[in-house]
């Protein structure tokens, strides 16, 4: 037979809840696992952040790529001792198929390119002309018609902010160069186009890239 005693007692323990020392444990706990999961977390979702930047910027350079690839495709020449109209006559000397101009600034260099292209689509040849736009830092592709006007706007294509653009030419004694500015009585093709993209700060380059693009049209003019 049990004791009335002894059956009230393991009644009360039945019924007992946590204590405040417990709960506070249990509390602890929580925001432990709590604080370790978001910084996980937020590791991960800074990770994929960056990969997407990374992926941009790929893409981005992948553009420029393919543009510049494109151009040199089509590359052409004028018949440069024709007058060339564009509101007003032009010197003919001046618009040659290659044309860079070197602008190096230590790490830093802001080449500009112009090439004569017969764009597929275009009734005429076309000035193509790649530049870093210093007030936002922008790669930019600016195409304008020989025939057109000086009123005309340009077309123009952004490709996105980069911290430094290069662009070289390889003579025909192997050599690279970044002074090929010939006049059209005196121009010469070169054998190869080699342009190096940077984009990132200029203590940390996030991504460099460069390609070799053979000229595989004209010869000594």
């Amino acid at each position: 037979m049990n004791k009335p005693g002894l059956f009230f007692t393991a009644e009360a323990e039945q019924e007992r809840g946590f204590t405040l020392i417990e709960v506070l444990m249990a509390l602890t706990v929580f925001a432990l696992i709590a604080g370790l999961s978001y910084s996980a977390l937020d590791t991960a979702g800074n990770g994929f952040e960056m990969l997407g930047k990374v992926r941009l910027t790929q893409e981005k350079s992948g553009w420029v790529a393919r543009q510049l690839r494109s151009d040199l495709r089509y590359l052409t020449a004028v018949p440069h001792r024709q007058a060339v109209k564009q509101g007003q006559q032009l010197n003919a000397d001046s618009i040659v198929p290659i044309k860079i101009q070197n602008d190096n600034r230590g790490d830093v260099e802001f080449d500009q390119l112009w090439l004569l292209v017969r764009e597929p689509g275009q009734p005429t040849i076309s000035q193509v002309h790649y530049f870093i736009n210093e007030d936002n830092g922008h790669l930019m592709r600016e195409s304008r018609s020989l025939l057109s006007r000086q009123q005309v706007e340009p077309m123009r294509w952004d490709f996105g902010k980069i911290s430094s653009w290069s662009v070289e030419v390889w003579d025909r004694q192997g050599n690279w160069r970044q002074d090929w500015n010939f006049s059209a009585a005196s121009f010469v093709w070169p054998k190869a186009v080699r342009v190096t993209l940077k984009t990132g700060g200029n203590d940390h380059v996030t991504d460099q890239r460069q390609w070799w693009m053979p000229v595989l049209v004209g010869s000594e003019l």
